[in-house]
């Protein structure tokens, strides 16, 4: 291994110490869950409020922000209670009951990392907080000093005796009549009432205070120019919208690190915030439904040629009709309905043959009196109808990003 390996291994092993050694303290008073973002930004003095939306960020793709925050919780100490005659409390470890519960969440949430997207957003999170204290692991740290030794004490060593005169002044403590000779007294106290004082130096004057920053805005306009251009490019180029959200959204999380450091964009986290969540309602619809149409849409066919391939809808109620339609035996015909956000109603005949897949990616599915809710339900089901096989055959697949699904015959 050559010298400049070497040193380099050296420096970020030595980095790595540092910040064990010195890594952030949960405070007792203002953090909101775990006091994880409050104790990283107080000890490197970042906005705590950009540390969270970098957490929220996280979490959202691919769930690494979930396990960076459960370790922080377990790894960084907690602040100590207040001890009179001490500047700053000692540092208390994780609780063993605490640090049980949070290796149980850590176990399943580490299966969250066996996407790309997640082990990449694992690695950023870790390398970012190994640059922040790289750069800022000066701030904010107690020299640690040594606590004074009040076991003993022991009375200050008297010079010879010297005549008595007016440069002579005679200790008090003493238990003998020995004299020290008296020196000018400083300048802050002219009268020389404080003889144990006379060896100290003039008192320094008080540093003058850093002058603040001004906020630089610039950041914040900046960084939504490039987001919007990020999003309409791979628009342009054919990504789905919640494709091309992320990229905005990937923009504005960078602007947001860069303004912490800069002390700016600050204004970033009015537009990440619904910005993620419009992305996540973009990721859970089905594809091509931002170009369907909006509202409530009822369509009744009563020919089979009369069905078509597929229905869109954005937003708002797709009812599909098929209680007339006239299908015989040996026909066949199939069909696909997606709803953004809204319902999708179908109404079969009784006699007809159907194979159904029903999804909702939030909300309700009501699949031929078979029910699953919450987040990803879905119901498979093939039936005959009341005259058990023959009457033609339908093939349904009906899918919604947040809403119901609701399927019944007659």
């Amino acid at each position: 291994m050559s010298t400049t390996k070497r040193a380099g291994v050296a420096a970020f092993e030595d980095t790595l110490r540092d910040f064990w050694a010195t890594r952030p303290v949960r405070p007792r008073f203002g953090g909101k869950v775990g006091g994880v973002s409050a104790a990283i930004g107080l000890r490197y003095g970042i906005d705590p409020i950009l540390v969270r939306v970098a957490f929220v960020l996280a979490a959202v793709y691919g769930g690494a922000g979930v396990v960076l925050y459960l370790l922080g919780w377990l790894l960084f100490p907690k602040e100590g209670e207040p001890v009179p005659g001490m500047p700053k409390p000692k540092p208390e470890p994780t609780s063993s009951t605490l640090a049980i519960i949070l290796v149980l969440l850590l176990i399943p949430s580490v299966f969250w990392l066996t996407s790309s997207l997640a082990s990449f957003g694992l690695a950023l999170g870790l390398t970012a907080l190994y640059l922040v204290h790289r750069s800022y692991g000066d701030r904010n740290v107690t020299p640690t000093t040594a606590a004074p030794d009040t076991t003993s004490f022991s009375t200050p060593p008297v010079p010879d005796a010297a005549p008595a005169g007016e440069n002579t002044w005679v200790y008090p403590g003493a238990e003998s009549t020995a004299r020290i000779e008296r020196q000018t007294p400083p300048a802050w106290d002219p009268l020389g009432a404080a003889p144990f004082a006379w060896d100290l130096p003039e008192p320094s004057e008080p540093e003058p205070p850093e002058p603040k920053q001004p906020p630089r805005r610039w950041i914040t306009w900046v960084t939504l120019g490039l987001a919007a251009f990020a999003c309409a490019l791979t628009s342009a180029l054919g990504a789905p919208t919640h494709v091309a959200l992320a990229f905005a959204l990937g923009t504005l999380g960078l602007g947001m690190v860069v303004g912490s450091f800069l002390r700016g964009g600050r204004g970033l986290i009015l537009a990440a915030v619904p910005l993620g969540a419009v992305a996540m309602l973009a990721g859970a619809m089905p594809g091509n439904t931002f170009g369907g149409a909006m509202g409530d849409h009822h369509y009744r066919p009563t020919d089979i040629v009369d069905v078509r391939p597929d229905y869109q809808l954005s937003a708002g109620t797709l009812t599909l009709d098929l209680r007339d339609l006239r299908i015989a035996d040996g026909e066949s015909t199939t069909s696909a309905v997606g709803v953004g956000v809204g319902e999708v109603v179908v109404r079969l005949p009784e006699n007809v043959d159907v194979d159904l897949r029903c999804r909702s990616e939030l909300g309700d599915v009501q699949c031929l009196n078979q029910v699953s809710s919450g987040s990803a339900a879905e119901q498979t089901k093939t039936d005959l109808g009341l005259d058990g096989r023959g009457g033609g055959q339908l093939a349904l697949d009906l899918e919604v990003g947040v809403g119901n699904v609701e399927v019944t015959r007659g």
